[in-house]
């Protein structure tokens, strides 16, 4: 028999210390030049992005959230399964030569040769524009074998003197130019990398596919994410929309209106917010979908603001909203279509998030980003909370226990006001000998948002009492 003492037990648990849930993280997917397929990579700054993954859609979203206000951004570089295309080249032109191209461009541009000096090859010089002539590269002599090449785009300039005239090929002020559209992966390989994601022990919140979409994309999110709650995975996909092809931009709304008439989904919101933005990683004017800036905007903010909080000030590095001659119109039509949008506000500077919405019926409780997120953190930490009591005993004191637990993250997310209140009941009269299953019911209670506010106002006379005498 031992001797008799003081003996401790140090227990565990005691202080409700919450796991990580992911907030603020949005993990990217999309097409670059460079970096291993199908393998997460972690990003913090700018600077660690051309020389991982070059350039390309997946480079440019990181870039625009970094600059959004994000911190720290998981990504897979998905297999581009379809190349990048170009245009034919339109001319304005005077010279008796010519220019054509060739490759496989890298990205989205819209290339411009001007030729600054007349004359043939190997005297003739040109400045070139990736960006629809917002920038333009210093001057350029022809090269004597009439090949140049676009560093870093995957594109080759071939120019050919003409038969007649040589010496003025080229004419000072002649002007080429074409568009290009970037390499894109195919659902298949796209549902690859998300793959990596959704088997990585990695906490975040949402998954941006980068790069312009149909709606076959996003029913396939959808399924992703439905197939994520099922495995305990609570996340949203962020997609974008098309962009403007067409000359009439009633013509573009439309199209964008009809497409999602016919898919909803609470896990899923499609950005058709456009606009010049200011290029992070080269300085240049582009333009292209603000998913990138709005998902650095709302990894910036607590799960139970809106994206549209004006308060927090115009989103980053906006120089003007696409397509040319967009009015708030369009951008109602786009909102009312569950889009997630951009606007102006008469009286102040910058552009703003309208909405975080999801591509949610009109009846459901997930028509916003915020309610989805505070939600699935809700979720997560009251999974969490409940698994500690798998298996164990059905007394009284266990199921107070349990609730006890169980509300412990609800009170954390109320104190944090994240939430304006929170439940948990456990039904009485539960026959868990039987079944060995007890059923739990949580509320939780959202913190509203004034998403319009009425205001009256009047003149008022200090000696005006409303009576006669």
């Amino acid at each position: 028999m031992a001797l008799s003492n003081v003996n401790i037990n140090i227990i565990n648990g005691g202080l409700g210390i919450q796991p990580g849930t992911g907030t603020g993280i949005i993990c990217k997917v999309g097409v670059s030049s460079l970096g291993k397929e199908n393998q997460i990579m972690s990003f913090t700054d700018k600077d660690q992005i051309k020389g991982t993954i070059g350039t390309g859609p997946l480079s440019n979203a990181i870039a625009d959230s970094l600059m959004g206000g994000a911190e720290t951004i998981y990504a897979v570089r998905a297999a581009a399964t379809i190349d990048g295309t170009f245009s034919a080249i339109k001319s304005v032109k005077s010279g008796t030569g010519n220019i054509t191209v060739s490759g496989k461009p890298l990205d989205a541009y819209q290339v411009i040769i001007l030729v600054t000096d007349t004359g043939t090859l190997n005297s003739a010089a040109f400045q070139y524009s990736t960006d629809n002539g917002n920038s333009y590269s210093r001057r350029i002599t022809v090269p004597v074998t009439g090949i140049y090449e676009l560093s870093g785009t995957g594109l080759v300039l071939a120019f050919s003197a003409g038969n007649e005239d040589v010496e003025n090929s080229f004419i000072a002020n002649d002007k080429y130019s074409f568009t290009t559209e970037a390499p894109t992966a195919s659902i298949a390989s796209i549902n690859e990398a998300i793959d990596i994601l959704l088997d990585t022990n990695l906490t975040y919140e949402g998954i941006h596919i980068c790069g312009e979409s149909e709606k076959s994309l996003w029913v396939a999110l959808a399924t992703r994410a439905l197939e994520a709650e099922t495995k305990f995975r609570y996340i949203y996909f962020l997609a974008e929309a098309k962009s403007s092809s067409e000359k009439d931009i009633n013509e573009w709304m439309t199209k964008r209106v009809n497409e999602s008439s016919t898919f909803a989904s609470d896990r899923v919101g499609v950005c058709s917010a456009f606009a010049k933005l200011t290029d992070s990683l080269t300085g240049n004017i582009v333009e292209r979908n603000m998913a990138g800036v709005i998902a650095g905007r709302i990894s910036t903010l607590k799960v139970q603001e809106s994206a549209g909080k004006v308060i927090l000030g115009s989103l980053p590095g906006v120089v003007s909203l696409l397509p040319s001659g967009i009015n708030d119109g369009h951008i109602e039509a786009l909102d009312t279509a569950r889009y997630i949008t951009a606007r102006r506000y008469e009286g102040l500077n910058g552009f703003y998030i309208t909405e975080f919405r999801l591509m949610a019926e009109a009846v459901s409780d997930y028509q916003y980003g915020e309610y989805r997120r505070v939600m699935d953190k809700a979720c997560k930490l009251v999974r969490t909370a409940g698994l500690k009591f798998k298996n164990y005993e059905a007394s009284d004191e266990g199921i107070k226990a349990l609730q006890a637990h169980l509300n412990q993250p609800l009170s954390i997310m109320k104190g944090a006001k994240e939430i304006t209140d929170g439940s948990v009941t456990i039904p009485a009269g539960q026959d868990i000998l039987a079944t060995s299953r007890i059923r739990v019911k949580i509320g939780v209670q959202p913190i509203g948002i004034m998403r319009n506010i009425d205001i009256e106002i009047g003149l008022v006379n200090p000696f005006l009492t409303g009576g006669t005498e």
